[in-house]
């Protein structure tokens, strides 16, 4: 029951896209292991283990390994230009972060969610984030609120510029929010949620109404009203939450 729920969650979140295989090689346990683009995700100045970790949260997050693909050490090794023994470092802190689970058999998988699964982190973010942005309203930097919000405004009006990226755009409002809560033990528990939520979460559909309702936040917050943008962020959190039981009761 939880696989077929994990399976349609995964269909309403990703879409259609196929998932390409390799045809002539597989893992020891006969699993095919999916085809990955060549990448280098290194950053100057990142530690090894700090390069392989988002190197892989981002294969991870793009949608090149879907959940429950087998996590090939080798294959993904050679992706990222990094040995074994830091990519081995970043598969533990990503099995920490719930985001790669091992099997009885010790084969790493990407974590499956069920639909219950992804409900509850929602309700969990409402509660969080709420709370979160109505302590961050007092403090929050109107320089950042200003650079993100100009640049929604121009993926809204389609200018296609460095930066206007709507995802990451999003995401740094959320981040720059759970920071300026100035709660350490919050901002961790938050950034958690966030990565498992875009793990299975690609809605580009709704991707004007997010815009729409992550401006609603920052207008609230440029007034330095935190129980505005308290109710305009849980909003933010319903509505991705009817989404998604909309589309789950369609198939």
């Amino acid at each position: 029951m939880a696989r077929n729920s994990s399976a349609r969650l995964s269909t309403v979140l990703k879409g259609r896209k196929s998932r390409q295989v390799h045809s002539a090689k597989s893992s020891p346990s006969g699993i095919a292991a999916p085809t990955l683009s060549r990448a280098t995700y290194s950053e100057p100045g990142s530690s090894r283990s700090e390069a392989a970790y988002q190197g892989l949260l981002k294969i991870l997050i793009s949608g090149e390994l879907r959940p429950n693909d087998v996590i090939m050490e080798r294959r993904i090794a050679e992706q990222l230009q990094v040995s074994r023994t830091p990519l081995r470092e970043a598969i533990r802190r990503l099995e920490g972060e719930k985001l790669i689970t091992r099997q009885n058999a010790g084969t790493l998988v990407v974590s499956p969610m069920s639909t219950a699964d992804f409900l509850n982190i929602l309700n969990v973010r409402r509660l969080l984030e709420g709370e979160a942005v109505r302590k961050a309203a007092s403090r929050i930097s109107f320089d950042e609120l200003h650079r993100i919000r100009q640049q929604m405004v121009a993926v809204q009006r389609g200018i296609q510029s460095a930066g206007t990226d709507p995802n990451s755009l999003g995401r740094q409002l959320h981040e720059l929010i759970a920071e300026a809560a100035s709660n350490p033990v919050l901002l961790s528990i938050i950034e958690n949620l966030g990565k498992r939520t875009r793990l299975f979460m690609r809605v580009p559909e709704r991707r004007s109404q997010v815009i729409d309702e992550h401006l609603a936040v920052i207008d609230a917050l440029l007034l330095r009203d935190g129980e505005a943008a308290r109710v305009a962020m849980e909003q933010h959190i319903d509505h991705l939450r009817v989404y998604i039981l909309d589309k789950l009761s369609t198939l």
